[in-house]
């Protein structure tokens, strides 16, 4: 499995989404906003992904994989954030950048997990 250019503009799309999640973070008063905005571009970003990896008839099993890495602490963590900013009245000032933390290392593992497939791949 080589490393795709799909897979490059796609990450880079996913750290742009993250810069405008942090910007509209700061700018407005409501995280709500801002993480609203991050669900969706996130969101649109995995069904243009899947589009992609069925068009060139990519392995789908590296492709759920990645997605089960990220999912696991991505949406839990989005539907923390967003359950409290809407029940719970806000958020604590150390959990609004909650995202980022999750976001960031969950990409970082996913550009992992492709480098360990193209180095088994050539092995």
């Amino acid at each position: 499995m080589k490393i795709q250019i799909e897979d490059i503009v796609f990450g880079s799309l996913a750290l742009i989404s993250i810069v405008i999640w942090y910007f509209l973070l700061i700018l407005s008063n409501s995280p709500f906003i801002s993480i609203l905005f991050l669900w969706i571009s996130m969101i649109v970003i995995s069904v243009l992904y899947i589009f992609f990896y069925r068009k060139k008839k990519r392995d789908k099993k590296l492709l759920r994989i990645r997605f089960l890495v990220s999912g696991i602490p991505i949406y839990p963590m989005m539907i923390y954030y967003v359950y409290k900013i809407i029940f719970d009245g806000g958020l604590p000032k150390d959990q609004r950048f909650l995202p980022l933390y999750v976001l960031l290392p969950a990409l970082f593992i996913n550009g992992i997990i492709l480098l360990f497939y193209d180095i088994r791949k050539k092995n």
